[in-house]
């Protein structure tokens, strides 16, 4: 048991580095993030925290003469808080297994596909991860963070309907989008909602599209027959397309498929205001497993901690459904 127990160390060591490209790499969401070297390595603490600037200050007034001046209390200033989510991974071999595959070949044999399943648990479970709504001790995913309904709900510590300067935007075309009309309402979206605020304040604009099937196949149909940038051809794109990211562009933004989203769902998102961060030291850690007295079995377990965060809400990410 001994003599296995090191084979499956070692076996596991060699592959961590492996593990770690299955959740980089798991989906287009977090590929893309590793691609533009959106993630941050955290020394430590249960959260991540941020001041954070949602509200106005009242206190701007006109005036002539002897009118009085407000100096009312101001709440400019709030923290937005995450907390680190921890994500486990077991590969289990038994006494039993052990006995019917006795031999260095067997065993070998054997760790490799397991080594293997895990690799390929990690990828789907963290593609999943990126693009769900986050629930329980889930990380966070793009449906909690730039949610369908952004008035209600909790992001980053903040009651969405008590901070109106915390909320992203939403757009929901009830099947109204076609190939007719898709390219301008992403215009629409990009230029005037997201690039200006109300008072002509200028807003970060989304650089990239996360699209589900049909969104995106809907796009793809109106540019056909247009000149268009192709995706290998703008910034990171050809890094993109060697991840096997499927993706195309609008007027120079990445629009990138992922599967894992709704068919008729995208996310425009401004990467500077969206980080994953990573425990520095809990990227795939490998510990022993220790098995319970009642079980024949030995083991390692896979530790990765972290949190998908944005750092900015309002006229800066936006969901759009059909």
């Amino acid at each position: 048991m001994a003599t296995l127990d090191t084979v499956i160390h070692s076996m596991l060591t060699r592959s961590r580095a492996k593990l770690i490209m299955a959740s980089a790499i798991s989906g287009t969401v977090s590929a893309y993030l590793h691609a533009k070297k959106r993630v941050v390595i955290e020394d430590g603490g249960p959260q991540i925290s941020n001041p954070l600037i949602v509200g106005l200050n009242p206190n701007v007034q006109s005036m002539q003469y002897y009118d009085t001046v407000s100096v009312d209390q101001t709440n400019e200033f709030t923290t937005v808080n995450y907390y680190m989510s921890r994500v486990v991974g077991s590969l289990i071999i038994s006494d039993q297994e052990e006995d019917e595959n006795q031999g260095r070949a067997q065993i070998f044999k054997i760790l490799t596909g397991k080594i293997k399943a895990l690799d390929e648990s990690i990828s789907r479970q963290f593609a999943t991860y990126h693009t769900s709504v986050g629930t329980g001790s889930d990380p966070n995913g793009l449906g909690n963070l730039i949610p369908a309904d952004p008035t209600t709900g909790v992001v980053g510590g903040i009651n969405l309907a008590q901070e109106s300067q915390w909320r992203s935007s939403s757009y929901d075309f009830a099947g109204g989008l076609n190939p007719e009309n898709i390219e301008e309402a992403f215009d629409d979206i990009i230029e005037l909602d997201l690039n200006r605020n109300s008072d002509g304040q200028k807003s970060p604009k989304p650089t990239v599209i996360f699209a589900g099937r049909n969104i995106y196949r809907m796009h793809k149909a109106a540019a056909r027959d247009k000149q268009q940038i192709q995706l290998d051809a703008s910034g990171t794109g050809k890094k993109l397309v060697n991840l096997g990211i499927v993706g195309t562009t609008h007027n120079g933004i990445p629009l990138l498929f992922d599967e894992k989203l709704g068919a008729n769902t995208a996310y425009f998102v401004n990467e500077e205001y969206l980080t994953l961060h990573v425990l520095r030291g809990v990227n795939m850690k490998i510990k022993k497993l220790i098995a319970p007295w009642n079980m024949d079995a030995t083991g390692r377990r896979v530790v990765w901690e972290g949190q998908l965060c944005s750092w900015r809400q309002y006229r800066t990410h936006a969901y759009l459904t059909n």
